[in-house]
């Protein structure tokens, strides 16, 4: 799934009437896993000027970024944190961030065909290669896109009603709005 698409689903999920702020903490769980893919392209491409196809078509995949990468994506360290959350510090921002990590990486793991994490890192080395893929064509995203979407706007809509400010709402639509456009433009036109 894409970054945006676990941002707005999680916090839809995990959103609790009269607990606005606990949104902060579905969002920040939901969008932490992808952070270090994001580091990855703008050391590598902004930075070292590493052409795309050598980008993702190798460098990605080496020992070193795979490694940063499953951190944020290791449910063994994500299952720590909930129980830290939930059992120690009987925190429910600590405990719905731990979730929103959690979910991302039940969805990473059903929809990455071969650019998945090691889910279970440090433990194993183990990658799930998913028969789906969100963005490869050759695996279903013809299908998962559309599918994936459908489930965002849902998840939009509940959540439009649950945020409490017009800035965040605006915020929702004008994320809407970009999503739309990208699929759009990645389907149609690329």
């Amino acid at each position: 799934m894409t970054t945006h698409s676990h941002a707005i689903l999680n916090m839809a999920l995990l959103s609790k009437r009269g607990k606005p702020f606990l949104n902060a903490y579905a969002f920040i769980g939901a969008v932490l896993p992808d952070l270090p893919i994001f580091v990855f392209f703008i050391i590598e491409s902004i930075i070292r000027k590493t052409p795309g196809h050598e980008l993702w078509g190798s460098l990605y995949f080496t020992e070193s970024w795979q490694n940063f990468f499953d951190i944020f994506n290791s449910v063994p360290f994500i299952l720590i944190l909930l129980g830290i959350g939930y059992y120690l510090l009987n925190s429910e921002r600590v405990t719905v961030f731990a979730w929103s990590l959690l979910i991302h990486c039940a969805f990473d793991f059903l929809t990455h065909h071969d650019d998945g994490h090691h889910h279970f890192f440090p433990l194993s080395d183990y990658v799930f290669e998913s028969p789906v893929s969100y963005w490869d064509r050759n695996h279903y995203a013809g299908i998962v896109a559309p599918i994936e979407r459908v489930v965002f706007l849902i998840a939009s809509i509940y959540l439009y009603g649950r945020l409490k400010t017009r800035l965040a709402r605006w915020g929702l639509i004008a994320v809407n709005v970009l999503f739309i456009a990208s699929y759009l433009l990645f389907f149609f036109f690329l």
